[in-house]
C-alpha cells in the first residue's frame, strides 16, 4: 500500500507512517506488538522503568514480532533540585485529608520516581532497539554516536520552530512536531512554556519548512482525516497516543478509559500542576486540588512523586476521581477496539481521502443537504494536490 510521502516509512521499515506513542505507564509489550505486525510502528515508554523492566520489555516484544518498534525515554534533568521545604509542608497539608479519606497512608515525601536516563540507554544499546525517541530535547554528541552506529533511528520531540532546528543539528533522523493539542507532557526543551503551545495546524508546516529531516506530527491527530491533513500539511506521518489509549492492550485503568470515551474536548486541560511540567490530561478532582496549591508545586518529576501512594490507592479501587488520566483535545473522537483493528481502521479511512472517494463527497454533501448548507460541488481526485507547491527544499516528500 501506498502513501503520499514515503519518507517516514522507508526511515523506519514500516508499511503506514503511523506511530503509537509509547505513553509511560499505558504502553505495554502487547500493544507494541499489535500495533508493529500491524504494519504501524508501536512502542513503549520507559522512562518510568528500571533496566531490568525495560530490557525484560525489549525482550517480550521481539519475542511475538520482527517488526521495528520504538523504545521512549526521558532525559534526565542537567542539574538535581531540592525542594523548598515550606513548598513540600504546603502540599503535604493539602493533601492530607485526601489521603485519610482513601486510606492512602501518610503523605510521601518527595523523590525523583523516574528511572536514570544513563542506565536506561545502556539497555536500548545493548538490546540494539531499532527506534528510539527522546523527550526534552536530544541525547548527548557520544550517545548519538552509539546509536547511529546501532543502526538506530532516533526521534526527538519538538514544540517550537527554534527546537526543531536544535534537534536537526543534533542529529535526529525525524522531528515529532508536538502541537499542543497533545495529551501527556508537552516536550518543550528550549523555550518557555508560555511561547511553545503552539497548535499543530499551525506548528507542523513552519518545522516542515524549517528542517530537511522528516516531520512527525502529534496532538489532536485521532483518526484518518488527521492523518491526511497532516500529510497535506506536509508531515511524512503522525503520532497518536489518546487515539490507543482504549485498546485492550493497553495498561491503563478501567476507570481511566471509561472516563476518557465520554469526555469532552474541554475536559482535557493543560496544567503544570500535577508533575511540575506541562502536561495535558483530564481534568478530576486530583487535578482540581492540586492547581489551588499551583504556588507551591515542586519541581518535575517531584512534584508527581507527591501523589504516588494517593495514585497507587486510586488505581487499586478503580477512582477516576484520583487517577492522572492524560488525554489530548481530540479525545472526543476515541474510539474502543483492539490494536490491529484500529490501525486497520485509521489506514482505510486515511486511503480513502488519498484516493479522492466520491463516497466521501457524498457523505459531505447527505450532510450538509440536512444542515441546510450549500453545495461546494465535487473536486476530482488529485486537483488538490496539483494546486499545492510544497517548498523545494523538501525532496524527501
Amino acid at each position: 500500500m501506498s502513501w503520499p510521502t514515503p519518507a517516514l516509512t522507508d526511515l523506519l521499515g514500516i508499511e503506514h507512517p503511523i506511530i503509537q506513542a509509547p505513553m509511560a505507564g499505558a504502553s505495554t509489550a502487547a500493544l507494541a506488538v499489535a500495533v508493529s505486525n500491524a504494519g504501524a510502528l508501536g512502542g513503549f515508554g520507559g522512562t518510568d522503568s528500571s533496566p531490568v523492566e525495560l530490557r525484560a520489555v525489549i525482550l517480550a516484544i521481539r519475542q511475538l514480532t520482527n517488526r521495528p518498534f520504538i523504545i521512549n525515554l526521558y532525559l534526565d534533568r542537567p542539574r538535581s533540585c531540592v525542594p523548598a521545604a515550606g513548598h513540600v509542608a504546603a502540599l503535604k497539608a493539602a493533601l492530607a485529608s485526601v489521603h485519610a479519606e482513601l486510606r492512602a497512608g501518610e503523605v510521601p515525601d518527595p523523590i525523583d520516581p523516574l528511572g536514570n536516563f544513563e542506565r536506561q540507554i545502556a539497555v536500548v544499546l545493548e538490546e540494539r532497539v531499532p527506534v528510539l525517541s527522546s523527550h526534552f530535547g536530544a541525547p548527548d554528541a557520544a550517545v548519538m554516536r552509539a546509536l547511529k552506529a546501532n543502526g538506530t533511528r532516533v526521534l526527538a520531540t519538538g514544540t517550537t520552530i527554534e527546537e526543531a532546528r536544535h534537534l536537526e543539528a543534533d542529529g535526529i533522523d525525524a522531528i515529532i512536531a508536538q502541537g499542543s493539542e497533545a495529551g501527556g507532557h508537552r516536550g518543550t526543551f528550549a523555550a518557555a512554556a508560555g511561547q511553545a503551545e503552539i497548535g499543530t495546524m499551525a506548528l507542523v508546516p513552519q518545522i516542515v519548512d524549517a528542517v530537511s529531516v522528516p516531520v512527525i506530527a502529534a496532538g489532536g491527530i485521532m483518526d484518518g482525516r488527521g492523518i491526511a491533513a497532516a500529510t497535506m500539511l506536509g508531515a511524512s506521518g503522525v503520532q497518536m497516543g489518546t487515539a490507543f489509549v482504549p485498546c485492550p492492550e493497553t495498561a491503563v485503568n478501567p476507570a481511566y478509559v471509561k472516563r476518557l470515551l465520554a469526555a469532552a474536548p474541554g475536559d482535557a486541560v493543560l496544567t503544570d500542576a500535577f508533575s511540575g511540567r506541562p502536561a495535558r490530561l483530564l481534568r478530576n478532582q486530583l487535578v482540581t486540588l492540586l492547581e489551588q496549591y499551583r504556588g507551591h508545586r515542586l519541581a518535575f518529576p517531584e512534584q508527581l512523586s507527591m501523589t504516588r501512594n494517593l495514585r497507587k490507592v486510586a488505581s487499586a479501587t478503580d477512582n477516576a476521581d484520583f487517577l492522572p488520566m492524560f488525554a489530548g483535545q481530540g479525545v472526543a473522537l476515541a474510539r474502543a477496539m483492539p490494536a490491529a483493528e484500529l490501525v486497520g481502521s485509521l489506514v482505510a479511512e486515511a486511503q480513502k481521502l488519498f484516493s479522492g472517494d466520491p463516497a466521501n463527497h457524498r457523505a459531505r454533501e447527505e450532510r450538509r443537504s440536512r444542515s441546510g448548507e450549500e453545495s461546494v460541488g465535487w473536486v476530482a481526485p488529485g486537483t488538490l494536490s496539483r494546486s499545492i507547491e510544497c517548498p523545494p527544499s523538501k525532496r524527501y516528500l
